[in-house]
């Protein structure tokens, strides 16, 4: 029997972790509301999840060319992103050593080098400090500018998507990333990708797990919510988005494959590349696929969709971040992904589709925000944790797994189970308790 009269707030940290093992049951189906609007818990979740864990920064595209650079926020840290003269990539906290300053203003630019604006020390773009005004006369000969070079974060890269982490201790992204990387080959290896445009940017308010819940292994909302898409023919039925696979794999990475397809909806000039850059098992699921959902832990999800633009079925890739801004608003990123070979008739149809879709003016993504910002709404504030009001996550405990799936991972013959997100929830929970 859980506690009752509690108040996370008053109960040190320690304490709120022992009722977070207490509450909190995954294996059982049974995830607390007060997890998605108390403080207490965004607070530990920064610590435990944000500050450990490999998040993603953006694609090796954004900075394709020498002294290209980026600024990127890690955790609630700004962090540029810069491609040296060497042609290596390295995360540089954006913070003179001197007295703090932030660097650099620019989301995006090229430069060897960066001043600081408030006393005008220099550092080359590897984090090298190698400038420092008047420093012989007001120095001396004390000044040791090896000291004073940025601090660094790793930063390591999969298929172009780049991750960063303030953990010393993490383990390399490929095997944080483990098996899940064989579906990251399909969604980001397929062929060589780009990023088309700056990622557009918006707010929500609304707890950042509800958009990964949402994507790494929610298609049963999909008739009801986006319903409207049945009714305009964008798609045969409601019921069309059960039909395929659930997957999930170590560390709460997850993702729901939609199948059958019977048309190609990528470009057809690419099948060699395609064949090139996949074994014939992903080849034969890409061939095959109708749509690709998930979220590789804890808050970067992806997309692969289909659409009839004028009447031809083409396809759009997406990647989004949920950052945190605070327990109750998040910041959506998104990032249009496209074949670098392909024609620019079908990139341009591509980002129509996109357009359509999942920008922030899409149908899909209107349906989302809404849902997402009444959930946090309603799990906010003292009542849900008084009254302990506990969701339901309970689908598809009872079924067993397919052995027979081509590819790695747990997996599931239809999409309408909730065996991804417990496993989100529960990587989650070992985080957090640790």
């Amino acid at each position: 029997m859980l506690k009752t009269n509690i108040n996370l707030e008053e109960m040190s940290q320690k304490e709120t972790i022992e009722y977070l093992k207490e509450s909190v049951q995954p294996e059982i189906g049974a995830i607390p509301a007060y997890l998605l609007g108390d403080p207490s818990v965004y607070e530990i979740e920064h610590k435990k999840v944000f500050l450990k864990t490999w998040l993603f920064v953006g694609h090796e595209s954004e900075i394709p060319n020498k002294n290209d650079f980026i600024t990127r926020d890690v955790a609630g840290y700004s962090v540029i992103i810069s491609r040296g003269a060497d042609g290596e990539i390295r995360g540089l906290y954006n913070m003179c050593t001197h007295r703090g300053m932030k660097l650099c203003r620019a989301d995006a630019g090229n430069k060897s080098s960066f001043t600081c604006p408030y006393h005008g020390f220099n550092f080359k773009n590897t984090g090298d400090c190698i400038g420092v005004p008047l420093q012989k006369d007001i120095y001396g000969d004390e000044l040791d500018k090896s000291r004073l070079g940025l601090y660094k974060i790793r930063v390591e890269s999969y298929k172009g998507l780049l991750f960063g982490t303030w953990n010393n201790e993490a383990e390399a992204l490929e095997d944080f990333l483990g098996e899940f990387k064989w579906y990251i080959d399909i969604l980001a290896g397929r062929a060589e990708m780009e990023v088309l445009g700056p990622p557009q940017r918006f707010i929500i308010h609304s707890n950042w797990k509800i958009g990964a819940d949402n994507f790494v292994g929610d298609s049963y909302h999909t008739m009801v919510t986006h319903g409207s898409i049945a009714k305009l023919g964008m798609v045969p039925s409601a019921t069309y988005s059960k039909k395929g696979y659930q997957i999930y794999t170590e560390n709460g990475h997850g993702l729901n494959l939609g199948t059958p397809n019977p048309d190609f909806a990528f470009p057809e000039e690419l099948r060699e590349e395609y064949k090139s850059n996949l074994t014939d098992k992903q080849y034969d699921i890409l061939c095959n696929l109708k749509n690709m959902i998930g979220n590789i832990f804890p808050n970067l999800s992806f997309l692969i969709s289909h659409t009839k633009i004028k009447g031809q079925l083409i396809s759009n890739t997406s990647v989004r971040l949920w950052r945190p801004v605070d327990v109750d608003k998040m910041e959506v990123i998104t990032w249009f992904l496209v074949e670098k070979n392909a024609s620019e008739d079908w990139k341009r149809r591509s980002r129509e589709s996109f357009v359509l879709t999942f920008s922030p003016s899409g149908i899909f993504e209107q349906d989302d925000t809404e849902v997402f910002t009444d959930i946090t709404a309603a799990a906010s504030g003292a009542m849900p944790l008084m009254k302990q009001l506990t969701f339901n996550y309970t689908m598809g405990l009872h079924r067993k797994p397919d052995k027979d799936f081509t590819g790695p991972g747990v997996v599931f013959d239809d999409k309408f189970t909730e065996a991804s997100q417990r496993n989100f929830y529960r990587y989650w929970l070992d985080l957090m308790t640790k």
